[in-house]
């Protein structure tokens, strides 16, 4: 896969089985258990090399471990009940791949924090790999898509390790146009979900030597983008988008639906019932969970189209580098920014950007706000622009600013000069 030039994901929904069900979450329990096993084990292997000099148990201890827990074969070796046939070995080996990443994530980025043991939860995910016979990998003129160990059988259904064949439903133009291709295509990974509405989805990444997406025409015409709460989007050329408050419209029924699984939890604690054999606690879990779906749902289609209309009329997009966690730490506001879903959009922004030729640059957005799109003067002191004033004149040239209008006017400035300085060749209408 890493040898290929482009690469893309895509989510489809499946329809398995109740015993194709079982078997999955069979796989997404072993990922969880080796994923948790190993998290232990290099505890506790940490501990013995302070004192594995002194003592020989603890060396051998030490020793056992390595030997043990080396090798995906070592560990089924270790542990027998990982070689059921219902077990995909896929899965134990993505586990300890994941359990990597989360050790290379921490030392690039320790606030992180360290890898720790993963809890149960309502929802179940393991990955599979697909595996090429070595005549296909051998001959780039083989379709990729339908030769390996993952592989589409037609338009609706899919042949997965151990699963065996499943029927999928995606977006029908996006299936087809990866199905028709015909060059050679690879399937990478698979990640296997069942969610907590107790839908199943599969990730599959794609690679291949040549481009997925067409890239769109050229429109000469570059934009700034400033994100606030009294409206979800203003950009340069004086467009505003308002916040669908997705998750405020709802709120009245999460309540509702949150306060009924509060009753039922507390009649089975009453009845020294398990939560998990207590049904109607687990129906009326399941449709809480539903109603916080769609509004996810509700929000990623917006941000997801909003994005792509942005990307389909400009060639450059700026926007700023907003850290949303640290402005959710702000109790007042963080209802309200989670609802809005920036850092996704800002995220959605630069893929839909990348997959059609066009540049997008998040800048820093220090004084954006405070900056006059005129003369540049900075609003300090007594002149600074107090949160909640949208409209405001500046001190130093007279010029009248609508406060979000000229923030994005600041951006897109701000973004074509660094371009310049990058000599990035620009060319605007």
């Amino acid at each position: 896969m890493k040898q290929l030039t482009y690469h893309i994901g895509l989510c489809v929904r499946a329809f398995p089985s109740d015993r194709q069900k079982q078997i999955i979450r069979k796989n997404a329990g072993v990922n969880r258990f080796v994923y948790n096993r190993l998290v232990g084990v290099n505890r506790e292997m940490y501990e013995l090399s302070k004192t594995a000099q002194y003592s020989p148990t603890d060396r051998d201890r030490l020793l056992y471990l390595k030997s043990a827990y080396g090798t995906t074969t070592d560990m089924r070796n270790a542990i027998p009940f990982l070689n059921d046939p219902d077990i995909d070995c896929f899965s134990i080996a993505n586990a300890k791949q994941d359990y990597q990443k989360a050790w290379s994530q921490f030392k690039k980025v320790p606030s992180t924090g360290f890898p720790a043991f993963k809890r149960r939860s309502n929802s179940f995910s393991y990955g599979t790999n697909c595996n090429y016979p070595s005549d296909v990998l051998n001959n780039p003129d083989t379709i990729g898509l339908y030769e390996g160990a993952v592989r589409f059988l037609d338009h609706n259904h899919i042949h997965l390790p151990i699963l065996g064949r499943i029927r999928i439903k995606g977006s029908k133009k996006t299936v087809a146009s990866l199905l028709d291709r015909t060059d050679f295509t690879r399937i990478g990974t698979v990640r296997v979900t069942i969610d907590e509405c107790g839908n199943c989805f599969l990730s599959i990444a794609l690679a291949s030597d040549t481009p997925f997406h067409i890239p769109y025409p050229k429109t000469g015409k570059a934009v700034g983008m400033d994100m606030n709460l009294n409206n979800f989007l203003t950009d340069s050329d004086g467009t505003v988008i308002d916040t669908p408050k997705y998750l405020k419209k709802s709120e009245k029924k999460l309540k509702k639906a949150q306060r009924k699984l509060s009753r039922m939890q507390e009649c089975a604690k009453k009845d020294n019932r398990k939560m998990r054999e207590s049904k109607n606690y687990q129906k009326q879990r399941q449709k809480l969970a539903e109603i916080h779906k769609h509004v996810a749902n509700q929000r990623k289609d917006f941000i997801r189209r909003t994005a792509d209309r942005e990307v389909k009329n400009h060639d450059f997009l700026f926007a700023e580098d907003l850290k949303v966690r640290n402005l959710m730490k702000n109790h007042r506001v963080a209802k309200a920014i989670a609802d809005s879903g920036w850092r996704m959009f800002l995220t959605q922004l630069e893929w839909c950007a990348t997959k059609h030729g066009r540049i997008c640059i998040l800048v820093n957005p220090k004084n954006t706000t405070q900056t006059c799109s005129s003369c540049g003067y900075v609003c300090t002191g007594d002149d600074h622009i107090a949160l909640g004033v949208e409209e405001w004149t500046c001190p130093e040239c007279g010029t009248h600013h609508i406060r979000d209008l000229n923030a994005a006017i600041n951006i897109k400035n701000t973004g074509l000069l660094y371009l310049k300085e990058s000599g990035i060749p620009i060319s605007l209408n």
